[in-house]
């Protein structure tokens, strides 16, 4: 099998096609310049949100090398991912797959593993922790991304029905709108491509609900970020506003407690792990 075409880009300002994610790229419609960056794209808007400027510093903490971020603070999600979560989405027939709001971007590492002829792109609205951590994790990880990009999820810089496999983790609860962007997912989707996203589902007991939506507004108000709670019923209506069926979100089974019915019944008073899966 031969290696997958590389993916067109849309660009961010004007949604002008640009073309291949290779060399150096013009969009000829503004006049924009592309090119890597110590082997990070910049395919972010020129104008953004404040809260995605200050995602960027809120995910460079200052201290802890990539390593420790990776196999300490990590090490399950990294079991999670490779073992429950990819084998879903990810197999041999794979041609390109995409990761958004990764962080450390393990994630696309583990598919590169798993789909060695795929292109594999790692994406996160941060340029710099894309520099300093997710490209280190491809190589320590022995799998590197064959594209890390800065992007934004509400935006996604790619032509349309481009990927057979997108996956997402833990992160459309930290945007300003999940719905546009599970509708730009589904835009770049491919014809049979499948989409995995895994979100928290906050407690829905009025008092423990009321305490984690404490906690989320002061880091909000101290980091200028759009963090928020949403219950399941929430996830249910934004899937719904996305044009997502009923069936496409799920809690996520336990190790010890598996059956769907329980972990809605103990979502009452500690947040679960949800699926949003999708198929084109």
């Amino acid at each position: 099998m031969g290696s997958a075409e590389l993916p067109r880009v849309r660009c961010p300002d004007c949604g002008k096609e640009v073309g291949p994610l290779v060399g150096e790229l013009v969009c000829q419609g503004c006049g924009r310049r592309f090119v890597a960056e110590a082997d990070v794209w910049d395919l972010l808007p020129a104008s953004r949100d404040a809260v995605k400027v200050n995602e960027d510093r809120a995910h460079v903490e200052a201290g802890l090398p990539t390593w420790r971020r990776l196999f300490m603070h990590k090490r399950y999600w990294l079991d999670w991912c490779d073992a429950d979560w990819l084998p879903t989405i990810v197999d041999g027939r794979t041609r390109r797959f995409l990761e958004i709001g990764g962080g450390l971007c393990y994630a696309s590492a583990l598919a590169k593993a798993k789909a060695r002829d795929a292109h594999v792109v790692a994406t996160d609205v941060s340029p710099r922790y894309l520099r300093h951590h997710a490209v280190r994790v491809g190589q320590i990880l022995g799998a590197p991304a064959d594209v890390y990009a800065a992007a934004d999820a509400e935006a996604l810089p790619f032509e349309d029905a481009q990927f057979d496999a997108v996956y997402s983790q833990v992160v459309l609860y930290r945007l300003p709108s999940p719905a546009r962007a599970l509708r730009e997912i589904a835009r770049v989707l491919a014809p049979g491509g499948r989409y995995l996203g895994i979100e928290r589902a906050s407690p829905w007991a009025g008092p423990w609900h009321a305490r984690e939506a404490r906690t989320m507004r002061a880091r909000m108000e101290s980091q200028g970020v759009a963090e928020r709670p949403i219950r399941y019923r929430e996830w249910a209506s934004i899937l719904a506003e996305s044009g997502f069926a009923a069936g496409c979100l799920e809690p996520v089974p336990g190790h010890r407690v598996r059956a769907a019915w329980l972990r809605r019944l103990g979502n009452a008073v500690r947040p679960i792990y949800v699926a949003i899966r999708l198929t084109r």
